[in-house]
């Protein structure tokens, strides 16, 4: 997570780059050294992430994501900014966005995600966030209350992500970005989602939603709002201002099964950056979530398996065994579950069993990166069918 913190560095100081345009007398201004160090950083800091591994690669999704955000763009903005939308590998609730319009959503978000509408409300925050300058409008005040730290400040916790935006010289917490920003950032961008035609509704529905999970999963910051009362606040904020303009009940987009189709990779993806936290009940619901869109997919049914196996409660490594075994007759030549299934017959003393299984998984996957453990294992199976042959 080294690199998705550092390139958060430099969000405020995109701000007083030429695609922001100037700043306002009533701002303050940054001086002309600040701003090209700061940028020079932004540049560098955006090449590490796009190195980091972090990035989630899909290009139909990027692209679906960014025809969303262009039915979301006002019209008198689009020779100001050209928002762009990456996706980040990480399971955690988090999105953010650079002042020069580059949006970055985790793949924990999208996760819990029900439709278009709801994307939009993500999408629309964060647009938000850049069209009305708060994180510059940030960093002046930090910066007017000479609460400007030195150096850089780093945490290897991936919940931090999206919290801390500090560069040499200058240190933005955009997660904590104050709340009348945060709100302000609702407000326009619920605006933002009624004139391009979605439900707003959902918006009320997604706080709801996120509220919900920060109690079951014990999140202590949720996405941008520093605590579970602020998310409170949101919502309740969210639906007076559904109430006060009489737009609560009116119709528009969900588009609740193009939204699936198009980010159910990035959904099996966080399953299994759930299961590697031990996340297995997110990492199970998720699993299930694909399904249902995919219902065929061998590669879920075994990770189905995985989430039993290595859980490990009583009748799990029943219940793994069975997925596996599943996930072979949909596919295969699908190589893993083999490997899975062989553990689970060696451990059980089925060598001959164990020895067919993992006979099929180097056969269907011979370049294998663990194949040397596996080989192990073959030979063990061997040996022991060759022992007890010889002892009969």
């Amino acid at each position: 997570m080294k690199h998705a913190l550092r390139v958060l560095i430099v969000c405020c100081a995109l701000a007083a780059g030429a695609k922001t345009g100037p700043l306002h007398a009533e701002q303050g201004s940054a001086s002309p050294g600040d701003v090209d160090r700061l940028l020079l950083q932004a540049s560098e800091e955006e090449q590490a992430l796009e190195k980091s591994g972090l990035i989630y690669d899909d290009p139909d999704l990027e692209r679906y994501l960014e025809r969303v955000v262009r039915k979301l763009q006002p019209t008198d903005s689009q020779g100001v900014f050209s928002f762009r939308v990456n996706v980040i590998k990480d399971p955690h609730l988090n999105a953010f966005v650079f002042p020069d319009g580059a949006i970055y959503v985790n793949t924990g978000m999208l996760a819990h995600i029900e439709n278009e509408a709801q994307l939009a409300t993500i999408l629309a925050h964060e647009m938000a966030h850049a069209l009305r300058r708060h994180a510059l409008k940030t960093f002046l005040a930090l910066r007017n209350k000479k609460v400007v730290q030195e150096g850089f400040t780093q945490s290897a916790e991936p919940e931090a992500v999206g919290r801390s935006l500090v560069s040499k010289g200058s240190a933005v917490p955009v997660g904590a970005y104050s709340l009348s920003l945060e709100l302000e950032a609702d407000r326009v961008g619920l605006e933002l989602m009624i004139e391009a035609g979605y439900n707003p509704q959902e918006g009320v529905e997604l706080f709801r939603h996120l509220e919900k999970v920060t109690i079951e999963e014990k999140i202590h910051e949720p996405f941008a709002s520093g605590s579970r009362p602020g998310l409170r606040d949101r919502l309740r904020n969210f639906e007076k201002f559904l109430h006060t303009h009489g737009d609560a009940g009116i119709p528009g987009i969900r588009n609740r099964e193009i939204f699936l189709m198009e980010t159910k990779g990035a959904l099996l993806e966080n399953a299994r950056l759930d299961l590697r936290l031990g996340r297995f009940m997110a990492a199970r619901r998720e699993a299930a979530k694909y399904l249902g869109i995919a219902p065929r997919d061998a590669k879920a049914i075994y990770l189905l398996g995985e989430i039993s196996r290595q859980r490990g409660r009583q009748g799990d490594i029943r219940r793994a065994r069975a997925f596996y075994e599943k996930a072979i007759a949909m596919d295969p030549s699908y190589a893993e579950p083999y490997r899975a299934l062989g553990l689970i017959q060696y451990k059980a003393g089925e060598m001959t069993l164990a020895r067919k299984s993992f006979q099929w998984c180097l056969l269907l996957s011979p370049q294998r990166h663990d194949r040397a453990y596996i080989q192990g294992y073959l030979r063990k199976c061997n040996e022991t069918e060759a022992s007890n042959g010889a002892g009969s």
